[in-house]
């Protein structure tokens, strides 16, 4: 299942990135700071679980850049840490994905999570934050797109 949630994931954010760059003058329109914004911080968390996963140190002090990427910038790295985030969750064996670590958030707090439990806060936290996206470009008029977990399965279902 969760190699299933973290393909649809991947599918999802290509969903999102698509529609953002369809709409005419992305920059220029109202929203498009705040999508910016929403969507670097997403980055950002996937980076930092990325490197607790890896068992490195993630040299984040907050959950987000000091300087602000691009839309395209975001959208390129976006690609880059789903694909990332599919082949961790589909190369860890169970015993790895449930053994415990010690991870430190930019607060200096510090929690014990298995692999399962940090790909499953990045998987939940993205969602979250897709749906923050989602009503921004509701409200602006930008087009919607559906990315729900069925129209995944549609998806690679009408592909085979």
């Amino acid at each position: 299942m969760l190699q299933t949630l973290v393909t649809h994931l991947a599918w999802a954010n290509r969903q999102l990135f698509g529609a953002l760059r369809e709409v005419d003058s992305f920059k220029s329109q109202n929203g498009a700071d705040l999508i910016v914004r929403v969507l670097d911080h997403v980055q950002v968390v996937s980076r930092i679980f990325q490197a607790h996963l890896e068992g490195r140190a993630h040299g984040y002090e907050s959950t987000q850049s000091a300087v602000l990427p691009t839309l395209e910038e975001l959208d390129r790295a976006s690609e880059a840490i789903d694909r990332w985030y599919v082949d961790i969750a589909t190369s860890l064996q169970p015993e790895e994905l449930s053994r415990p670590r010690d991870v430190r958030f930019t607060d200096g707090k510090v929690v014990s999570m298995s692999a399962a439990t940090m790909i499953g806060h990045v998987l939940t936290h993205t969602i979250h934050h897709r749906g923050n996206v989602d009503a921004i470009m509701y409200q602006c008029g930008m087009p919607r797109r559906r990315d729900g977990l069925p129209e995944f399965l549609v998806s690679r279902a009408s592909a085979t």
